[in-house]
C-alpha cells in the first residue's frame, strides 16, 4: 500500500546533490520502495523528469509503472484543487504543472506528500505544502521521509 507521493523536485534535487552514479545504494533503496508500492508519483512528475535528459531520466524510465496516470477521480480532484488554489500553476510553467496532480494523488490514495517546497502562506501563490494544509494532507520533506523509513548510509 502506498504511503508517499513524491514531487518531482525530490527526484531532481536528489539527482543534483546525490547523483545516481555516486550514491547507488540511496537510489536503489528509493527504487525498491517504488517497486513495492510504498512510494508512488504521478505521470505528470514523470513528464517533468523526462525533460532532464540525464541519468535520472534513465532511472525513471526503468520505473515508469510507478508513475501513475491520472484516474478520473484524481482529475476531478485536480479541478477542485485549482478552483481554490489557481496560483499553484499560475504562469503556466512546466516546472510546477505536476503540483496539483501530486496533491490530488495523495488525497485519493491517502498518502503523505514528499516535497522540498516550503509554505508561502500566500493564497495568491501557494506551494504544495500550503495546498496540503488546506486538504489535511500530511506534507514532509525528504529528510522527514528518510527518517520515517529509517534510511541510514
Amino acid at each position: 500500500m502506498a504511503k508517499y507521493v513524491f514531487d518531482s523536485n525530490i527526484f531532481i534535487n536528489l539527482q543534483r546533490r546525490q547523483p545516481i552514479d555516486i550514491f547507488p545504494s540511496l537510489w536503489n533503496r528509493i527504487g525498491n520502495l517504488m517497486d513495492d508500492g510504498t512510494i508512488i508519483s504521478s505521470q505528470e512528475v514523470y513528464d517533468e523528469i523526462m525533460i532532464g535528459g540525464d541519468d535520472l531520466e534513465k532511472w525513471a524510465k526503468a520505473r515508469k509503472g510507478c508513475f501513475l496516470p491520472s484516474s478520473v477521480p484524481v482529475q476531478q480532484e485536480v479541478r477542485t484543487i485549482l478552483l481554490s488554489h489557481r496560483g499553484l500553476i499560475e504562469g503556466g510553467s512546466k516546472k510546477n504543472s505536476a503540483d496539483p496532480f501530486v496533491v490530488a494523488l495523495a488525497k485519493q490514495e491517502q498518502c503523505k506528500v514528499v516535497t522540498e517546497e516550503v509554505r508561502t502562506r500566500n493564497a495568491k501563490s501557494p506551494k504544495i505544502p500550503d495546498v496540503c494544509d488546506a486538504y489535511q494532507i500530511e506534507c514532509i520533506d525528504f529528510i522527514g521521509f528518510a527518517r520515517e523509513e529509517k534510511f541510514a548510509f
